[in-house]
């Protein structure tokens, strides 16, 4: 007679169990030596002041250190009146910072918000530009990079938690928990970790990457698998003016999700979890940098969730200004800002809510903008390029053309180029910028098929894309539509 045997606590249970073994006994023998330590020292400085023993061992640093550890004492509650928790998320905001040292030291360089479906198993991960716009309660826009700043400054040892309840009544989400760490705290971890793989995905040269006396150094990364240290990791996420599609903040935060699963994937190895001096690294890299509603020992309670999301279950995602993405630049008195297209924050909010969504309901929630090439017929220099940008948050897709053939128009003109099928786009611009509408029509060139309309006395003005909707020629007319959105919108 055969016998069938079969396993109930599953194919990995052994391996989990000696994991989480070696574990309890790493984080046992730490806490053991550290106590020891800390009741000898107690008992020098007893003999030193006269004090009882105890007295001086609830005084020692380290002692403060393991209150912190197990009780997370410093921490705070994040918490937002009207904002519901789905008991089937657990969401977390990832913050990164310089720190000491660093210009800008409270600024966060990275802001990542983690979504994980604690039913499907799947997690999601966005990344959102510093330069996101971010609206003040004065009516002002500032880069949402700042946010932190502020926070920390009003209420220091509590910037993190007040950003994630900040973050948390702008989108609408709740947060469950939120973790800053800065750049040291960053190069100690992985340093602790014995580094990280990572399998860079193309070669790139960064020319103009800051060295720590405020100067410029050059960097360079092949493509490849490759072993990282801290210092190497940090110049790997930080880099932002590398060449061959490697520059700029989109890039940078591709790459930051990139290390983030290459740090899961580390401390998931049995050699990390088995090894004391390892956990006692990571433990000083945690509460000498780290800043979070997080104590340590919370953060080990939940290391081995991480077993359980398999990277083909995980979701990264980047808010980009791309014409298939969620952002459109602006420029507002000098700034440069990230603005959802159309003004809209609606689908952001949704993005945020559930990272998990498919590209296919991403896309159904595009909205269709209309497309509006701007001329400034004004002497009045850069016209065009701020009423663009103004355009831009007004649910248009506004593009400068430079100038028109004549500089005097008193009357901004709207050329209607979509035969009357987006009357109500036609009536907002011709009510934002108190203008015109022309009844002319445009024609088409036989040689290139390129199209032009007639503007005033007979001026021809060139349509420089087949998808524009309405061609503007600005007037004077339009002058307060852009003095009242800067003058309440933006900072020096």
């Amino acid at each position: 007679m055969t016998t069938l045997s079969v396993n109930f606590l599953g194919p990995n249970h052994d391996r989990n169990a000696h994991r989480k073994t070696w574990l309890l006994v790493a984080v046992f023998s730490i806490a053991v030596t550290l106590v020891s330590a800390a009741g000898a020292a107690a008992s020098y400085r007893s003999v030193q002041s006269g004090q009882g023993v105890m007295d001086e061992f609830v005084r020692l640093p380290v002692i403060g250190d393991i209150r912190s550890f197990v009780f997370g004492e410093n921490s705070g509650e994040i918490t937002v009146a009207g904002v519901k928790r789905d008991e089937n998320r657990m969401n977390i905001l990832l913050l990164g910072i310089g720190g000491a040292g660093h210009d800008g030291s409270l600024l966060t360089d990275t802001i990542i918000f983690i979504s994980i479906d604690l039913k499907e198993k799947r997690v999601g991960m966005i990344s959102i530009p510093r330069d996101t716009a971010w609206r003040r309660p004065d009516g002002i826009y500032e880069k949402i990079n700042a946010v932190h700043a502020w926070e920390e400054q009003a209420n220091p040892g509590k910037g993190a938690v007040g950003t994630a309840e900040k973050f948390s009544e702008a989108f609408d989400v709740h947060i469950d928990h939120v973790i800053r760490i800065d750049f040291r705290g960053f190069t100690a971890f992985v340093d602790a970790l014995g580094g990280i793989d990572i399998n860079v995905e193309r070669s790139f040269t960064d020319a103009e990457y800051p060295t720590p006396d405020d100067l410029w150094q050059t960097v360079s990364f092949k493509k490849g698998e490759q072993r990282m240290d801290g210092s190497r990791t940090l110049i790997y996420v930080r880099s932002r003016h590398g060449n061959n599609g490697e520059g700029g903040d989109f890039a940078r935060a591709k790459r930051q999700q990139l290390v983030l699963m290459a740090i899961r994937e580390r401390l998931l190895s049995l050699d990390t979890l088995t090894d004391p001096s390892k956990l006692a690294n990571l433990y000083s890299a945690v509460t000498r940098h780290v800043q979070s509603d997080l104590s340590p020992w919370d953060a080990f309670r939940l290391a081995p969730m991480l077993e359980d999301f398999s990277r083909d279950k995980i979701v990264n995602r980047v808010l980009m200004d791309a014409p298939d993405g969620e952002l459109v630049a602006t420029n507002l008195n000098g700034n440069f800002l990230l603005f959802p297209k159309g003004g809209d924050w609606s689908r952001i909010k949704a993005l945020i809510a559930d990272p998990l969504k498919t590209d296919a309901d991403l896309a159904a929630s595009v909205p269709d903008l209309a497309n509006v090439e701007i001329k400034n017929g004004t002497l009045r220099n850069g016209l065009a390029f701020e009423v663009a940008n103004a355009l831009s948050l007004q649910g248009f897709t506004a593009e400068n053309m430079g100038n028109a053939a004549r500089r005097q128009y008193k009357r901004t003109m709207i050329f209607d180029l979509t035969g009357g099928k987006k009357s109500a786009e036609l009536e907002t611009l011709r009510l934002a910028l108190d203008a015109d509408v022309s009844l002319t029509n445009a024609e088409t060139l036989q040689d290139d098929s390129s199209r032009f309309v007639y503007a005033e006395d007979l001026s021809k003005e060139q349509i420089g894309n087949a998808q524009t909707d309405f061609l503007v020629i600005l007037g004077e007319s339009a002058y307060p539509f852009v003095d009242q959105i800067y003058a309440t919108n933006t900072q020096s």
